[in-house]
């Protein structure tokens, strides 16, 4: 990162920008724009909020009405033709009518009421031309369905009185809420199988948002009253960063040539670890005395005594094994108490210098560290820490490589997976500790009796997995077989096993080598692992063969 060359201004010329001016500007401009957007906001809110309490309010009415006509109207329907069902006669069409009259007559802003099947008929309405209507809007299907909707038109209703002054009929056009409630056959059961069908109910608006209407004029006015608060004080606030804004700008004036200078030196540092290749690179400070010029210490024993480079801090707490020595402190955070260090950090650009020598004298450090811990790594990722095998990350290295040959030179492979018998009953009679005595001897016996070429990996638990590279089926059997007598050979008792001693069942699988390129290694291990289970289910302490065909 660089640093354009600061130009200095000519003397006694003001700041163009002025934030005060600019603030006010800003904050009108917000002001309004907030106001009139939250205005709308609540104005919608405020909608939702009452289409919301009508919803719920028809809800609760529409409930309430079909408990008062189930009994004398649903029940018969459902009981007789197993679906909601209205009767046509004439008496009970008109009993329906006048409980739907009163009904409505207690709720004077329910305008009308129909009644739908589950094939979305009409088979009740206030308006008797609209029984038999098939209607399928979204509204409905969803209270079909067991969930109430609602969706909000505009309706044409007569005008009230006075009319037109021509003589001829006028209509005034009103808000009204189309909700739509399910119906449901049993009380108390709200299930999807349980609906028979739904309420349409038409609920005027019209007086709930007149009364928004008029009330919505307050929402602007507060807020612009809580706003001009807010810009007054912002204002007093402003005012006073404007006033420290000012102060400060010549100070970072000042320091800016401090500032450049220290990124040309730290510039050219890095400049030097890139070229170099490493971290012993240090920014040499100006005018910064030593630790053992300021106290006057002769330990010359000490790392930084008379070096150019080389801080007391950034070897507190490492040097004589972290003991005190001379005036060494004996961790990095105590030098910060230190009349050395505080120092040296007086100035802007040694205590921009000195943070990088600090930082490289860590990563020097870190990197020495890291060096280690990566030859350590290296040798025990691909080792198992109980049996000193090869693990399962080291196995799958290996056998991708044991196939590519293979497949170049189109020669065969085999694997074998084995695993100790009743290991877990094992455990459990003998205790953990000799379970682990046990895995370490069979793989031991087991790396002593295979080829050079020949590996073994701790597949998990008690399984292991053998590799023998250019081994044909018939090789392999031999191979796993001379293994099974080895471990049986052994001896070990085993007082949970039926042969009274340690033994391991085998499968074995082989990749042939007209098969080689068509078939991968995954797919033999998986065959090797199917015969390892016919092992074991024909009695353990065994060897199972698989024969993978020729492929045309």
């Amino acid at each position: 990162m660089t640093y354009s060359e600061s130009k200095e201004k000519p003397a006694g010329k003001a700041r163009d920008f002025n934030l005060r001016r600019y603030f006010s500007v800003f904050s009108i401009g917000i002001i309004l724009v907030s106001t009139l957007v939250l205005s709308y906001v609540a104005y919608l809110y405020q909608k939702q909020a009452l289409i919301d309490y009508s919803v719920s309010t028809v809800e609760v009415v529409a409930k309430r009405f079909e408990s008062r006509i189930y009994d004398d109207f649903i029940a018969p329907g459902l009981k007789t033709y197993g679906y909601l069902y209205i009767g046509e006669h004439s008496e009970q069409r008109e009993k329906l009518d006048l409980i739907t009259e009163a009904f409505l007559s207690d709720h004077s802003d329910l305008l009308k009421l129909r009644i739908f099947d589950l094939s979305g008929s009409i088979v009740y309405s206030t308006d008797r031309e609209d029984i038999g209507v098939v209607k399928t809007s979204e509204e409905l299907m969803s209270a079909l369905y067991g969930k109430t909707a609602s969706k909000l038109t505009k309706f044409k209703t007569p005008a009230k009185e006075g009319g037109a002054p021509d003589g001829k009929a006028s209509t005034a056009e009103i808000d009204v809420l189309e909700i739509y409630v399910p119906i449901y056959g049993e009380a108390g059961n709200s299930s999807q199988g349980n609906i028979i069908g739904a309420f349409e109910v038409y609920k005027d608006m019209t007086s709930l948002f007149s009364l928004m209407k008029r009330e919505i004029y307050k929402i602007p006015l507060m807020l612009i009253f809580a706003m001009s608060v807010l810009f007054t004080f912002l204002q007093f606030v402003v005012k006073k960063a404007d006033s420290i804004l000012n102060k400060q700008n010549m100070e970072i004036e000042r320091h800016n040539k401090e500032l450049e200078e220290a990124q040309k030196r730290i510039k050219h540092s890095i400049e030097q670890v890139i070229e170099h290749g490493s971290f012993h690179v240090r920014v040499q400070g100006t005018n910064l005395m030593k630790c053992w010029e300021f106290k006057n210490c002769k330990q010359t024993d000490c790392p930084s005594y008379k070096s150019p480079d080389l801080r007391c801090w950034q070897i507190a707490g490492t040097f004589c094994r972290g003991e005190v020595k001379g005036r060494c402190a004996k961790e990095y955070g105590d030098c910060r108490k230190c009349d050395v260090y505080q120092y040296a950090f007086k100035d802007r650009i040694n205590q921009i210098g000195e943070s990088f020598n600090n930082m490289m004298a860590l990563l020097e450090s870190k990197h020495k560290e890291l060096g280690c811990l990566n030859e350590k790594l290296n040798r025990l990722v691909d080792i198992d820490p109980l049996t000193q095998i090869g693990n399962r990350r080291s196995f799958q290295k290996r056998i991708e490589n044991v196939h590519l040959l293979s497949v170049r030179h189109e020669r065969p492979y085999s694997l074998i997976l084995c695993d100790v018998d009743n290991f877990k009953l094992y455990n459990d009679t003998y205790g953990h500790q000799k379970g682990d005595y046990i895995l370490v001897s069979v793989a031991n016996t087991i790396n002593t009796t295979l080829r050079k070429t020949d590996e073994i990996f701790r597949w998990g638990g008690e399984e292991f997995v053998i590799i023998l590279p250019e081994l044909n089926l018939s090789d392999a059997l031999k191979v796993a077989e001379t293994l099974r007598a080895a471990v049986e050979s052994l001896g070990l008792e085993h007082k949970a096993s039926p042969y009274k001693i340690l033994t391991i069942s085998l499968g074995v699988a082989c990749n042939i080598a007209e098969n080689v390129k068509y078939i991968s290694w995954e797919s033999i291990l998986k065959q090797a692992d199917d015969e390892l289970y016919k092992a074991k289910s024909a009695g353990r302490n065994c060897v199972y063969p698989a024969i993978l065909k020729p492929t045309a």
